[in-house]
């Protein structure tokens, strides 16, 4: 459901459940949602941290681990990196405009200050969210935390965050931006012949910021992790756009959106995805 729904990509984003007082089931460290079997998920106890299986807990178990010791209904717990609830996490929750029936459906909201993923001051800037009573809380640069009764409740409340979320975003494009879906094409023909694993969006939200003609600062530790300090623009031109990809595993193009490299097929999709999010994030923080 994470992926069919665009709240994760790849390795990114976890999801935990509870077993009993002292154990939960988490999904493990590295391995990407496509590949995981149900004995990949890890076994482990919230005291002692001793965990059983052939992986590794995920790394933001102690982001879990605070959701249920603070929160008594907590049954479920997903971490997500979804689009439009990331934008909000940078400027913060005066943005939202929530309807009383939308704070209690989520359970009610916070935002936790920033830290490094997977460190102990994460954990407990969450914790400290959760204790207000919050079910949702929103990370600064690094997407959203839920915690639910059940996974139903859980997917629930993702999707109804990034609804609202989504409605509070500002600098977006009103409508669909045209670009020349043949030069696309063929520009895609030529970067598939010279990298084996391409992708392109046209976007638009990548396509007002490819136009604009300026390189993109990463805002987002997932984009700072898997492209780098920024998205770097290159011209039209198929050398130009070859020479740059030989550098960088995503370029925007103006007219033409985003061109992404991966290392499998996968991976330039999961680009192309984390491409669209931070030109959505961009646009926002202008």
């Amino acid at each position: 459901m994470l992926l069919e729904e665009r709240l994760a990509a790849r390795t990114w984003g976890n999801i935990s459940c509870r077993v009993d007082e002292d154990r939960i089931v988490i999904t493990p460290s590295g391995l990407g949602y496509e590949a995981m079997r149900p004995e990949d998920v890890v076994s482990m106890s919230m005291s002692s941290g001793e965990w059983e299986g052939r992986l590794k807990p995920s790394s933001e178990k102690g982001v879990h681990i605070a959701a249920y010791r603070t929160l008594p209904d907590a049954r479920f717990v997903i971490h997500t990196h979804q689009t439009y609830a990331s934008a909000i996490g940078l400027t913060g929750m005066d943005d939202l405009a929530l309807t009383e029936e939308e704070r209690t459906a989520l359970g009610g909201i916070e935002a936790a200050g920033y830290a490094l993923p997977g460190t102990k001051r994460l954990a407990n800037n969450i914790e400290k969210a959760f204790r207000k009573g919050a079910h949702v809380v929103l990370l600064v640069r690094h997407g959203v935390v839920i915690a639910a009764s059940d996974r139903e409740e859980a997917f629930r409340r993702a999707r109804l965050l990034e609804t609202v979320c989504r409605r509070a975003c500002k600098g977006q494009p009103a409508d669909e931006i045209t670009h020349d879906e043949q030069m696309a094409k063929n520009l895609m023909a030529s970067m598939s012949k010279a990298f084996k694993n391409v992708c392109h969006t046209g976007a638009a939200p990548v396509l007002a910021c490819a136009s604009a003609g300026k390189p993109i600062p990463a805002q987002l530790d997932d984009m700072a992790q898997m492209i780098g300090s920024r998205i770097m623009v290159a011209e039209a031109k198929e050398k130009a756009i070859q020479d740059a990809l030989g550098k960088e595993a995503v370029v925007l193009v103006p007219g033409i959106g985003a061109i992404c490299r991966g290392l499998t097929e996968l991976d330039a999709k999961a680009l192309c995805l984390l491409a669209e999010k931070a030109c959505i994030c961009w646009l926002h923080t202008q």
